[in-house]
């Protein structure tokens, strides 16, 4: 299916590396709900395919190691810095195995709404004699600097943010929260929502986590766990099993445990799916030939004629002030006097997906969505 693209200032050429993302990218018209799963990109379904063929016709171990290991090296680009990245089998599975891995006493704070796969492994580890969990408050679901200096003490060790909120489609101000933060406490972030896509700054995190099934359109059963050489120092892994030792056939490792494997592999439970991590390298790959900065202007052309769609239609937009830097790629809105649930149904029934999260109709569009898709969803609106 050839794309047409549309562009804030007309006369715009597509630049050819995303021309080449989009040309992989199937999703039906009308869709606009990536925030809840990014249907996968060709590259990915092909790589997934292939890497079952591999698996079913030789010895799959060699060749997939192979993918393996550059995709390790092409989500440390994304990332950026010095990190070492393992991959776990979903952004939760990663957010307990460092949860429960955390081995300093005290408080770790969670924001007030945090989407729950950032917050049940913090409060479950609590529950087992972890940092006791403490909410920051937010502000029409959005943290900043202030917020959380306003709950910091002595005894917080870190925090644990979303990069995006799911909500509202806020941009965390990432640096401004490792400022207040300081450098001796952990920043630890869930960058599902949007991880490759939108320009987010993981540089100075200390912990990244993100699944490939929503933004990165690689399909479920592989997620990024990076973690910083100064952060794997204070995470245990107590969650590790036999696939996170140096020397897993060792001969005592049957009955007692031996040391550790080297970088963030040894907090893994058990060997992730390497078909899944095909498809997940190949989403990367194609991420990072694009480049996140092109992908996130892109998306941020789309976002913005969404928005104009809503301001016509007289629509309740969520943060429709807020700076353009923290706008991410997910837009909530409500029409006065209708329900959400009904305006859904309306969209629905005009051949558009959403969702509608927080008592707000939620639209997440991606770098590939199309200008039938916007008009599909101006028509029903």
């Amino acid at each position: 299916m050839t794309r047409q693209f549309f562009f804030a200032t007309t006369g715009d050429r597509v630049p050819d590396e995303l021309a080449a993302y989009v040309a992989h990218c199937d999703e039906p018209t009308g869709y606009l709900d990536f925030a809840h799963v990014g249907p996968p990109l060709r590259a990915a379904v092909d790589a997934r395919h292939a890497a079952l063929r591999v698996t079913a016709t030789s010895d799959p171990v060699g060749p997939l190691e192979e993918i393996r290991k550059e995709a390790r090296r092409r989500a440390a680009a994304v990332i950026g810095g010095d990190v070492g990245v393992t991959f776990a089998a979903s952004t939760t599975a990663g957010l307990f195995a460092t949860a429960f891995g955390l081995t300093a006493s005290g408080t770790l704070l969670v924001p007030e709404g945090e989407f729950p796969a950032n917050a049940v492994p913090w409060l479950r580890a609590a529950a087992r004699g972890g940092p006791a969990v403490r909410r920051v408050p937010q502000d029409a679901g959005r943290i900043t600097a202030g917020a959380l200096r306003s709950v910091l003490d002595a005894g917080v060790v870190g925090l644990t943010v979303s990069a995006v909120d799911y909500r509202t489609g806020w941009k965390a101000p990432l640096a401004d929260l490792r400022e207040v933060l300081g450098p001796d406490r952990l920043l630890i972030v869930d960058a599902i929502q949007g991880f490759g896509i939108t320009e987010l700054d993981l540089d100075v995190a200390d912990v990244v986590v993100a699944g490939g099934q929503k933004w990165l359109r690689s399909g479920w059963g592989a997620a990024i766990l990076g973690v910083r050489p100064r952060a794997l120092e204070r995470i245990a892994p107590d969650l590790g099993g036999w696939t996170g030792l140096a020397d897993p056939y060792g001969g005592s490792a049957g009955t007692e445990l031996g040391a550790p494997a080297a970088g963030p592999d040894r907090l893994l439970m058990t060997n992730t799916d390497l078909e899944a991590i095909a498809g997940l390298h190949a989403s990367l790959s194609l991420v990072v030939e694009a480049g996140t900065p092109r992908l996130s202007d892109r998306l941020g052309q789309v976002v913005a004629v969404l928005l104009d769609v809503l301001r016509h239609r007289g629509a309740e937009v969520l943060g429709d002030d807020w700076p353009e830097r923290r706008r991410a790629g997910i837009v909530s809105f409500r029409l006065p006097g209708e329900a959400p649930e009904v305006t859904l149904a309306r969209l629905s029934e005009g051949g558009v997906t959403a969702a509608v999260r927080g008592g707000l109709l939620r639209l997440s569009p991606h770098v590939s969505t199309t200008e039938e898709t916007v008009r599909r969803f101006a028509d029903a609106l």
